[in-house]
């Protein structure tokens, strides 16, 4: 566990809130401190506290923690899935994307290589695969509307647009 990724996740913040409104909630960085300090967690009459609502405090993958929503059940499997990312900011995009589209935090790895990302707008891809699948001369290719093409690419969901001049392909 000495990868980048859980580096980078351990330097995310986040809040266990007890259920409990005779206890007190702590702070922690990653699954060792989380264990450690739900462990000694009381209520005010001594009592053990067991459940707790995590909350995302500060990072950069509240994203993909609120679109997964992490649970005690999944906090293992959460650092797990940050391991996984290993710093790379195009899965950390179609991590996201698939867990707001209700993938489970266990099937998002398996999936990331059925996805790709480009950069840039749907008519600049749908111009680029034209060119990429077609050898057309330039007095045709001219006559192409590839703002339309790449519109109706969007349309009938080969494409996704994730945000401006940023697209999910595949899948």
């Amino acid at each position: 566990m000495t990868t980048a990724a859980h580096t980078t996740g351990a330097e995310s913040e986040y809040f266990a809130q007890p259920y409990s409104l005779d206890a007190v909630g702590f702070y922690f960085t990653d699954l060792a401190d989380y264990q450690a300090k739900a462990a000694k967690a009381v209520d005010r009459f001594g009592l053990p506290v067991e459940e707790f609502e995590l909350q995302y405090i500060d990072g950069e993958f509240y994203r993909l923690f609120n679109a997964i929503v992490v649970t005690q059940a999944s906090l293992a499997a959460w650092f797990d899935l940050l391991e996984q990312l290993d710093d790379d900011e195009e899965r950390y995009l179609i991590a996201c994307h698939l867990a707001e589209d209700g993938y489970a935090i266990d099937e998002l790895a398996p999936r990331w290589d059925d996805f790709s990302i480009y950069h840039g707008t749907a008519a600049e891809y749908a111009e680029e695969m034209v060119a990429d699948c077609y050898q057309l001369p330039d007095r045709i290719a001219y006559y192409l509307d590839y703002e339309r093409l790449g519109r109706d690419m969007v349309l009938e969901g080969s494409i996704t647009e994730l945000e401006r001049d940023l697209l999910l392909l595949g899948g």
